[in-house]
């Protein structure tokens, strides 16, 4: 019976002992257990504790072969401000600087509360793994492939299998949307492509593309055939098109109207310019929808698209003119659109032909590549450059002969020279020879150089002689309007 008492008095004394010690704690997280060479991080630590906080101490403890502190208070001697503070935050920036695994953690820790008893205290660490860019990219999943896929009220042929990469579908005639569902095998990876999207009779191309976390990718092809009862089929370039039949398909381009075409004795929507008298109608393929000039008459179509250069709008034209032996035929790409050109060896830009949209007249323009720019071609224009390239080869005839007579004098003056010497002339003899030849040799440069001012101003005074008509009819059109 005393044993017993005296084990029971025993706890109660050591309860009543370490009833006034609190517990307070230092943690460590990290935003991040794992990072790459070169990037930076941060670590928060807390303090806290059960009962008010009074002052608190730590220093951090980290790898400095894994981890350079970049920013944040360290070692953190601190105290509270009011009796009610039981936490406090502190956030560091850490660089990852070599591999492996680093902890980070605190050491030479102490708290007291608000009371200024001690408080037992328990600390925490972080571990961060550090890795290179290589080892990052290694690590990503290359899983590109579907799951699933399926199309609403349609089945898919063949049945889907994630290494197929081709299906088909039928749809009615009077379908106008369907439905793309499709789900990821790898939750890391992406899709693009799926979903809700319109179609028009004939058949409809759709790309579903997944993308792995590593940015590989892998692309499913869906065809869905829109039965179309009576297709009007087209030969462009020997490849077989469908007249589009449905106007929500079509978009009209600016300048035109809606309009109703027959075509093979069917109404078919279509567009009409008035001033370039353009009737346009839309062919597709499984593809692409595109629009085409129509000629009723002669039942031809043309691809329509045009180019835009600052205010024109132009629509390429076959060349249908001789330029002469100075002009090779070619072409350019202004945008996506390819035009047929002539271009001259002597001279960066072509001359093509086009129909300018906004007023409906078929003119020749001189494009420059450099500037992407274009202006009406005038024959004046043409003989301009012509003459530049004679002036070129002159100036390089003339060139030559600055050069022969610049060797001449060099000639002359070593075989002077050498004369002089074999009769034992005097210094100041061979001194003033050699002043003389130098006079001739600046001679020559100083007219090179007329001669170049002079051709600058030539060119100078022909540009401004186009220049000051167009000026004189603003200045006479704003007289008319001030009287």
């Amino acid at each position: 019976m005393k044993k017993i008492i005296r084990i029971i008095f025993t706890i109660l004394v050591f309860t009543l002992l370490t009833a006034h010690i609190h517990a307070a704690s230092i943690k460590v997280t990290s935003g991040t257990s794992q990072t790459v060479v070169g990037n930076t991080f941060t670590v928060t630590i807390k303090v806290s504790s059960d009962s008010p906080l009074g002052a608190w101490e730590y220093t951090l403890n980290y790898d400095t072969g894994k981890f350079k502190l970049v920013s944040g208070e360290n070692p953190v001697a601190d105290v509270a401000n009011n009796g009610s503070t039981k936490s406090k935050s502190y956030t560091y920036k850490f660089k990852a600087i070599g591999t492996g695994s680093g902890s980070i953690g605190v050491k030479s820790v102490g708290v007291i509360g608000w009371d200024k008893n001690k408080q037992s205290v328990s600390t925490s660490s972080k571990t961060v793994k550090v890795i290179t860019q290589a080892q990052l990219q290694a690590s990503y999943s290359k899983d590109n492939y579907l799951k699933s896929l399926s199309i609403d009220g349609l089945k898919l042929t063949p049945a889907f299998k994630k290494d197929v990469m081709e299906y088909r579908a039928e749809a009615n005639a009077n379908t106008t949307s369907i439905n793309i569902k499709a789900t990821k095998n790898d939750s890391k990876s992406s899709i693009s492509g799926a979903g809700k999207h319109n179609v028009g009779e004939g058949e409809n191309k759709f790309n579903i593309t997944v993308k792995a976390q590593n940015g590989s990718t892998r692309t499913y092809k869906v065809i869905v055939n829109v039965i179309d009862p009576n297709p009007i089929v087209v030969n462009i370039d020997d490849q077989n098109m469908t007249i589009v039949k449905r106007e929500s398909a079509l978009d009209a381009p600016e300048g035109f109207e809606k309009t109703t075409v027959k075509i093979n004795d069917v109404d078919v929507p279509g567009f009409y310019n008035e001033v370039n008298a353009y009737t346009l109608v839309g062919l597709k393929n499984a593809d692409t929808t595109s629009l085409y000039i129509y000629d009723s008459e002669n039942n031809t179509y043309n691809k329509y698209y045009d180019v835009k250069l600052d205010e024109l709008e132009l629509y390429p034209l076959e060349i249908d003119k001789d330029f002469g032996k100075d002009y090779t035929p070619s072409s350019v790409i202004i945008g996506t659109n390819t035009f047929s050109s002539v271009k001259a060896a002597y001279a960066n830009y072509h001359i093509l032909k086009a129909r300018n949209l906004n007023t409906g007249k078929d003119n020749y323009y001189l494009y420059d590549e450099d500037t992407n720019t274009a202006v009406t071609y005038k024959e004046k224009e043409e003989n301009v450059v012509i003459d530049k390239k004679e002036n070129n080869n002159k100036d390089e005839d003339y060139k030559n002969m600055i050069i022969i007579l610049t060797v001449a004098c060099g000639l002359m003056m070593f075989t002077t020279l050498f004369a002089l010497l074999s009769k034992n002339k005097t210094k100041k003899e061979l001194r003033k020879l050699i002043h003389t030849i130098k006079e001739k040799q600046q001679e020559a440069e100083e007219k090179k150089k007329e001669k170049e001012i002079k051709d600058v101003e030539e060119v100078v005074e022909d540009e401004n002689k186009d220049v000051k008509p167009k000026k004189e009819k603003k200045k006479t059109n704003k007289n008319k309007v001030n009287k």
